[in-house]
């Protein structure tokens, strides 16, 4: 009976314990209801109760911090930086030394340069690095027929510039603006697949007439992103009029639907009830795939570009994403619809210029690596103003070379 009496009261005080600590975290997490960020309890291994700040979306609603889609993608935000660096690098010296010689490697010394560049530039704004690998190559090379470049070369570059090295430095800077968009890629990277690989085994036009294609579709995305940016513009200039305070309650969209959204509780639950409704509605969903579809039997297929720059427009227009996640899953959508044709050309077609590609492969985990920093030291207004300009270059390099 005194074993009785003891294991009571040793049962009551615990209770009494537990009942404290959820009363002193409950207060705590009442106090912190005005703050700008309200207060997650966490419990640690060690039992002891530790308050974070939650973090805030693309919409600026405040919400739970962000969660991996799925365990690999977990894993790999994770070891990010490990894998970026040394694991990478290594491999990629093992690569060197199994595929090229010294007279290879002293004839493509240029190549790391431009991988820099197109990198760069493929991993800030959602276009391709073959944009800027297969003009400036053939004006420097001559006919690029004669060596081997054009789609392989560019989906070769693409597959890792954008689908590993792009990837694990957007996941390693600012994974939120991955996982708001995650949902997208199934509907832009699969029927890309289906119609690269028919494009590719079952050509439907010549490169040249592709080409010209391309540049009145580049013309036309710029367009529509640049009635974007004066759209918002024009949604500052009536904020500061009414007395809003600028351009702070403001979010940047290129959607007209996304014109009244502000960064207050109302503005981000109704944006986050829009995201819902989009993810959830089958019209997305088809024009969507429809749009990757026709993309990789048309542009991938004959010139191994197109599909981020596709991905963009529909996420912005049809998904309603905000702009920085449309960049963002774009250029992860642009690597991942190249892995197939990379595979076709590699194994089937057997014309990947495999010493260009290598050589070419330190410049663009150089240019990955510090794409995300460019892109948040330009700001994504001017990171579109880029694009818009680019675009209008691309199409005059698409009909002239």
């Amino acid at each position: 009976f005194q074993n009785m009496s003891q294991y009571k009261a040793s049962m009551e005080r615990m209770n009494c314990n537990d009942s404290d600590d959820k009363q002193s975290v409950h207060d705590q997490q009442q106090e912190g209801k005005d703050d700008s960020y309200p207060v997650i309890a966490l419990f640690t291994p060690d039992d002891s109760i530790e308050i974070h700040p939650t973090q805030k979306n693309n919409y600026g609603s405040s919400s739970l911090p962000p969660l991996p889609p799925s365990p690999i993608i977990g894993l790999l935000e994770r070891h990010a930086s490990f894998l970026l660096m040394p694991t990478i690098p290594l491999l990629w010296c093992i690569l060197l030394l199994c595929t090229l010689d010294r007279q290879s490697i002293l004839s493509s010394w240029a190549m790391p340069l431009l991988g820099i560049g197109s990198a760069t530039l493929a991993n800030a704004v959602p276009v391709g690095g073959g944009i800027v690998f297969v003009p400036i190559l053939s004006l420097f090379f001559g006919d690029m027929h004669n060596i081997q470049l054009g789609a392989s070369f560019a989906v070769a570059t693409m597959t890792f510039g954008n689908g590993v090295f792009g990837l694990l430095s957007w996941l390693r800077k600012d994974p939120w603006a991955l996982y708001d968009a995650w949902y997208v890629i199934p509907y832009a990277v699969f029927p890309a697949w289906v119609g690269a690989t028919i494009g590719i085994m079952r050509p439907l036009m010549s490169p040249d007439r592709c080409r010209e294609l391309f540049a009145v579709f580049a013309i036309v995305v710029a367009g529509l992103v640049w009635r974007g940016i004066r759209s918002w513009r024009t949604n500052v200039s009536k904020s500061r009029g009414g007395g809003g305070g600028g351009n702070n309650n403001v979010v940047f969209t290129l959607s007209d639907c996304h014109d009244d959204i502000v960064n207050d509780d109302d503005g981000s639950s109704s944006a986050e009830e829009s995201t819902k409704r989009q993810q959830q509605s089958t019209s997305p969903v088809i024009i969507a795939s429809t749009c990757s579809f026709l993309a990789g039997i048309i542009l991938v297929a004959h010139i191994g570009i197109g599909n981020a720059m596709t991905t963009f427009l529909v996420s912005t227009y049809v998904w309603k994403l905000p702009p920085k996640s449309g960049v963002v899953v774009s250029i992860v959508v642009g690597g991942w619809t190249s892995v197939v044709p990379f595979l076709l050309h590699l194994m089937v077609l057997r014309d990947v210029p495999i010493g260009l590609w290598v050589m070419g492969l330190p410049g663009v985990y150089l240019g990955a690596r510090i794409a995300p920093i460019v892109h948040e030291r330009m700001g994504i207004e001017n990171v579109l103003m880029a694009f818009v300009l680019f675009l209008l270059g691309t199409a005059g390099l698409m009909v002239t070379t």
